[in-house]
């Protein structure tokens, strides 16, 4: 089958009915899956709620999930989806609020019962609101530093002053009064005018067929309070705009353009024809496209990366902002950038053949679908619904029509907003809610230059006959294995996953061949991310190391581009290789990505080697790889670019973890605290294993409980198993705006004692339950081929055999009370080790520095 042929499931659209109480529903069946998803969009948000009280729908976003009529906090779904392992989410925008989640397919009904009554019966207690508000304000102060939060709160003031976009939303201590009886009215007025079977759009995904789901939704939904659609009130007018050209000043991240443009359509154009225009002009936006916009201006070095989001869309009107990193603070450089977007904006609208780039976008949508799961497919399908229903893959007449009223406004000059930020220093803006540093400027004209524009070209993914691989000269150790039984056919004809490294010698300098390895593969990794396929590199110990996930017959074309470019890169790139970008991430996920550095230390600077130097350290690197779910001309093809050693992909000895207490100081510029602390196993055997992974099982929620409900020290608040590099564990995970690191890992440590406690009543039934509840979310990991590689390659680096998860499995059903309390004491004595990395220096002279 030529790649770009897409198998005729991969369309399916899911059946769309409504209920007599006026829910709509969308059922999508996938023979075969593990999980299942839901999705509820409510028809109301941010811009919905009485303006005297910002951030009302925000916060009631948060209070449906502490108790409801049905269930107590601790039965309801947050607890549910936690201990059944799925996820579960949920998010504000400006005019609905989305409640989502992903379970065990067998899960479903339970789920979708828990997630129907918080919305409708929530208990909203006053005491509950109190604390929660304490959290609403955490994630408020959090943000307060997040750069696209800023970003977007900085071009609201562009905006008429009428409209909403430019109103404060988040909401926090301030602007949610829970003492006034007004408030609670008003709290308790939208929740009845907008949490009812009208205002709500739900969409089911599971292994289940249609009728087996849409007999779901009306036996658990049909309950549903209904009352009239509340027709939501127009946005006022986007134009005129009040200010085109500002700068504002931010703490942390690298200089940026960011152009803003205020869109409106016609009514007839507003639907889902501008939703499918919208995402079609992003595809050719943020084209890594040789001559394409990106890259021209990459190469003019007036910038390194370009991103393309909708920051507000409703009815007729969207707000589209297109962000230029790593650029030259000046004026003059926003300006230059500015009119490269229009003059790349006139030649597409002249000279694209957009009879063409639709069909590639039609191919493009479908691998995309191919390659997702359950809630993500539930997501995309709740889009759909919000658009009018779902839409054939490609462009309707509708959609190419919006195309070219988009790309006609996109050059009005009166339309556009031009925002530089940087760290140059500025007076304090005005506004209400998040604090901004920002001055309006002058507009700036750019001197003409002409631009050489070519069109996007065709991902060489999709080619046909593609390039055979190059033959490669180094060792590798590749290993093959089926995708589990359960995977369904309709997902993928094969959904695949890869896990690789390259090995080099001691003494290369990995954070030099990370870089070099970035810059090599950004345009591959691009095509791959158009086509659903998920690249990633990391640099780990001494090897690069690599994950893919998508469709396997699209994995093969990848890594026969890919290995190349790690293990022979271009000059180019060893000449140019950027240095890393500056970190504008929440604390805590800046620390998760930095987390292998608790066992070695944070990676140097050394100094730099010749590109002769590199290049004889990359003759001498050799591979590792795992794949599942390839065929085996895949694997043949794949087999033949290196020389191949015979003995299968074998694992070292497991490590062995170090007693004592470490503290890596990962000296991030921010404001606030944030602190990981794993705890390695103290042995590697199944038996010890098991026992951990209940304790974190049985940790979690009380986790949850007591340091972000309890002690409300901030609202990123996690605790779970882990393995970090070859090391299995369990990692306790905390951000706080005024709890210092010191006093988090107090409050651990403070928990875990409370814990043996807990533990200590446990009965042997309620022991082996959570066993078996393990056990069973372990055998669906291996359902599914992401899953089941990523388990394969964790216990390939942890140096544990394949009889291992069988032997776990075993240790699972024996495992007991005493046998838990045992390996909680050795956690709580850190006899396997406790390793912090946290934006603080170590508390007392208790802890050494990780060597």
């Amino acid at each position: 089958m030529p790649a770009a042929e897409l198998p005729q499931d991969n369309a399916a659209q899911p059946d769309c009915r409504t209920l007599a109480n006026g829910l709509r529903v969308a059922m999508l069946s996938l023979p075969g899956a593990g999980k299942a998803a839901i999705s509820v969009r409510v028809a109301a948000g941010s811009h919905d709620e009485p303006e005297a009280y910002p951030g009302l729908a925000h916060f009631l976003e948060h209070l449906v999930f502490l108790g409801s009529a049905g269930f107590a906090v601790d039965q309801g779904l947050m607890a549910f989806v936690q201990g059944c392992g799925g996820q579960v989410n949920a998010s504000t925008q400006a005019r609905h609020t989305d409640y989502f989640c992903e379970v065990p397919a067998d899960r479903l009904g339970e789920a979708l019962a828990r997630l129907i009554d918080m919305l409708t019966k929530p208990l909203l207690a006053e005491d509950a609101q109190l604390r929660e508000r304490e959290v609403v304000h955490a994630e408020f102060l959090a943000r307060a530093q997040d750069a696209d939060m800023l970003v977007a709160t900085a071009l609201g003031q562009a905006l008429p002053a009428g409209h909403r976009f430019a109103a404060f939303q988040a909401g926090n201590r301030q602007t949610l009064p829970v003492e006034d009886a007004a408030f609670q009215q008003a709290l308790h007025g939208f929740h009845r005018r907008f949490y009812q079977a009208a205002q709500l759009s739900l969409v089911l995904v599971g292994p289940q067929s249609v009728e087996e789901l849409f007999g779901l939704a009306q036996r658990v939904a049909s309950a549903l309070p209904s009352q009239a659609r509340y027709t939501q009130a127009l946005a006022a007018p986007l134009l005129p705009l009040r200010r085109q050209q500002l700068r504002m000043s931010l703490q942390a991240g690298e200089p940026s353009v960011q152009l803003g443009f205020a869109l409106e359509l016609p009514g007839r154009l507003a639907g889902a024809g501008l939703d499918q225009a919208l995402d079609f002009l992003q595809l050719w936006i943020v084209s890594e496209s040789a001559g394409g916009l990106l890259a021209t201006l990459r190469e003019a070095e007036l910038c390194r990366g370009l991103q393309v989001r909708v920051l507000y869309r409703f009815a007729d009107q969207t707000l589209l902002l297109m962000s230029f990193s790593h650029v030259d603070e000046s004026v003059q450089s926003a300006a230059v950038i500015a009119a490269a977007v229009q003059d790349w904006l006139a030649f597409f609208t002249a000279r694209a053949d957009y009879a063409a780039l639709v069909e590639r976008y039609r191919a493009i949508q479908g691998w995309r679908l191919q390659s997702l799961g359950p809630l993500a497919l539930a997501r995309y399908w709740q889009d759909g619904l919000a658009g009018g229903g779902p839409s054939p893959l490609g462009l309707t007449d509708q959609g190419q029509a919006a195309v070219h009223e988009l790309l006609a406004q996109l050059q009005e000059p009166r339309r556009s907003i031009r925002l530089v930020t940087g760290c140059t220093e500025v007076a304090s803006w005005p506004t209400a809610g998040f604090a901004l540093r920002m001055v309006a400027e002058a507009a700036v004209s750019a001197p003409q230059r002409d631009w050489t524009w070519q069109l996007p070209a065709g991902n060489p993914l999709l080619n046909d006959d593609p390039a055979p691989g190059a033959m490669l000269g180094h060792r590798a150790q590749l290993q093959w294995l089926p995708a589990p039984a359960a995977v369904p056919a309709q997902q993928g004809g094969g959904l695949g996953a890869f896990h690789g490294r390259c090995c080099f010698a001691d003494g290369l300098p990995l954070i030099d061949l990370l870089r070099v390895a970035q810059a090599d593969v950004r345009k591959l990794q691009a095509d791959a991310a158009q086509l659903g396929v998920r690249l990633q590199l990391s640099g780990q110990g001494d090897s690069l190391e690599l994950s893919l996930q998508g469709p396997a017959n699209l994995l093969v074309g990848v890594l026969r581009l890919l290995w190349p470019r790690l293990l022979e890169p271009s000059l180019q790139a060893l000449q140019q290789a950027e240095p890393g970008a500056a970190a504008d991430d929440m604390p805590i996920r800046q620390l998760l990505r930095r987390l292998p550095e608790v066992f070695g230390g944070p990676v140097e600077e050394g100094p730099a080697l010749s590109v002769s130097q590199l290049r004889a350290g990359y003759r001498q690197a050799r591979v590792e790889g795992l794949g599942v779910g390839f065929s085996p001309a895949g694997q043949a093809a794949l087999e033949r670019m290196f020389v191949t050693l015979p003995i299968p992909l074998q694992s070292h000895a497991p490590a062995m973890p170090w007693a004592g207490r470490y503290w890596q100081d990962a000296a991030l510029d921010c404001g606030e605290s944030a602190l990981l602390l794993f705890c390695p196993l103290v042995a590697a055997d199944a038996a010890t294993e098991a026992a951990w992974r209940l304790l974190a099982h049985l940790y979690q929620g009380a986790f949850f409980q007591r340091l972000r409900s309890d002690l409300q020290l901030g609202y990123a608040v996690f605790c779970g198993y882990r393995q970090v590099r070859a090391q299995r564990g369990i990692l306790f995970a905390v951000q706080s705006p005024h709890a210092s690191a010191k006093e988090i890992l107090g409050h651990i440590e403070v928990f875990l004692q409370v814990q043996s406690q807990r533990l200590a009543s446990l009965s042997e039934a309620a022991v082996a339950a959570a066993a078996a509840e393990q056990g069973r979310q372990l055998r669906e990991q291996a359902s599914s081929a992401a899953d089941f590689a990523e388990q394969q390659w964790q216990l390939h680096l942890a140096g544990l055999p394949e009889s291992h998860p069988a032997a776990l499995h075993r240790a699972l059903a024996q495992c007991t009370r005493h046998d838990l309390l045992q390996q909680h004491h050795a956690l709580g004595q850190a006899q396997g080790g406790w390793r912090v990395l946290a934006n603080s220096r170590a508390p007392d002279k208790r802890w050494m520095t990780p060597s």
